[in-house]
């Protein structure tokens, strides 16, 4: 027997294993959008993404409740459920960067443990995202199509950055560069808007590195991804720039 732990990430309805021939004939609804992380004011990113996505959103870390795991985030609101970079008809914005988890969505990966106890992986899709197209996935027989290809990619993908962005983040705890900090924002005539429970990089921690960790750091290209993140902290303006402009037009709307 095997056992399937099925959770959705942040924002999926229920989601199920992809099955080549329960799901022969599907592909994704033509109305699939962005709106399932409309309400989500932060989404987790790759480390990988990190030097490009820092050059639009602010960037910090964001700590599992369940399992005490750091992972970076790209920072999309400044108050809860308030996700300033999808409109009103779930389209992300133009000219900014897609995370990758925004992509992949419906798919997300499962751990499926069979009974000689070995963690397997198994690809999810949120399924009432599916529907009967003409250029399915997976043909009537339950084999692969050309359609799948670039899918199989971005879900491969995805999860080998999300190995080593969980090795690259358990170094920087073990460096204990990691420190809890609270954004605060101050929008004209407006009361103070703070986002809690976020960590970023201590820079005089991360300099006062040994030589050898820092080298380290360096051949494995993180540093440019720690640098993007410090980088990115600037990016709060922008982010409360969205969000003036976005109470603005709610009250001209009342």
């Amino acid at each position: 027997m095997v056992q399937v732990r099925l959770q959705a990430p942040l924002g999926y309805g229920a989601v199920t294993p992809l099955d080549r021939q329960r799901h022969a004939g599907l592909a994704l609804r033509p109305d699939h959008s962005a709106a399932w992380c409309a309400e989500l004011n932060s989404v987790l990113l790759n480390a990988v993404e990190m030097p490009v996505a820092g050059l639009d959103y602010p960037l910090a870390f964001v700590r599992e409740a369940h399992s005490g795991e750091y992972w970076p985030a790209a920072l999309l609101g400044l108050r809860a459920r308030q996700n300033l970079y999808v409109d009103e008809q779930g389209r992300w914005r133009a000219g900014v960067y897609v995370p990758a988890i925004v992509r992949r969505h419906p798919f997300c990966v499962a751990t499926a443990t069979a009974e000689d106890g070995e963690p397997k992986q198994l690809i999810c899709v949120q399924e009432d995202q599916l529907a009967p197209s003409d250029q399915p996935w997976f043909d009537a027989r339950g084999e692969p199509t050309a359609a799948w290809a670039p899918w199989q990619k971005l879900i491969e993908a995805f999860e080998s950055a999300r190995a080593q962005t969980r090795a690259f983040v358990k170094r920087l705890d073990a460096f204990g560069l990691l420190v809890p900090f609270e954004a605060l924002a101050l929008p004209e005539n407006r009361p103070p808007l703070r986002l809690q429970g976020l960590w970023r990089v201590d820079e005089q921690k991360l300099h006062a590195l040994e030589e050898a960790a820092l080298r380290e750091s360096m051949r494995r290209g993180e540093l440019r991804a720690v640098y993007a993140h410090l980088l990115s902290l600037e990016n709060f303006a922008k982010l409360l720039d969205r969000s003036a402009a976005a109470d603005g037009r709610r009250d001209q709307a009342h």
